[in-house]
């Protein structure tokens, strides 16, 4: 009985290290920073849709159901920062209004809601943050004032791509 019992913690064992490796071989971020996650995600797929063909579905995802969950407590930063890079690479330049009069590279807020782009005279940022600010409030549970995301990578970047996918990237 003893040795069956075991053998049975060193296969759990071993079946727990080996997916353990096999989940960070495939992925960048490893550790518990579920924001260098999210920030990952949304800069990937803002740069992405815009090199995305106009009228191309996105892509449907096996990992979008993997029950890989990350947590960031601070959504509304990391969210805004990666848009920021992800609309300077191709371009544009973004400011935030929030807190007022202090404009910098990302939203200040704790609350989602609260962060908006200034307007540039494009004018499409604004349109652009808004699908992925409501893509990424579907994974605050708690309300967007929370400032916490709960996700599953797969789930998010399937969010994100088809949020995104709804926008005219190519103005």
């Amino acid at each position: 009985m003893a040795k069956r019992n075991l053998a049975a913690l060193l296969l759990a064992g071993s079946i727990a290290m080996a997916v353990s490796a096999a989940a960070s071989a495939d992925e960048p971020f490893t550790g518990a920073d579920g924001c260098a996650v999210l920030a990952q995600l949304v800069y990937t797929e803002v740069t992405a849709a815009a090199w995305r063909s106009p009228g191309v579905a996105p892509a449907t995802y096996a990992d979008a159901f993997r029950p890989d969950i990350s947590i960031c407590n601070r959504t509304a930063r990391t969210v805004s920062n990666a848009y920021t890079l992800a609309m300077s690479s191709l371009g544009t330049h973004v400011q935030w209004d929030y807190p007022p009069g202090d404009r910098g590279d990302y939203c200040w807020s704790g609350f989602l809601d609260q962060c908006y782009p200034r307007r540039s005279p494009l004018g499409g940022e604004v349109a652009i943050w808004a699908a992925v600010s409501n893509a990424v409030r579907y994974a605050m549970p708690s309300g967007s004032g929370s400032d916490q995301s709960v996700f599953s990578k797969g789930a998010m970047r399937l969010s994100l791509r088809s949020a995104l996918h709804r926008e005219d990237l190519t103005q």
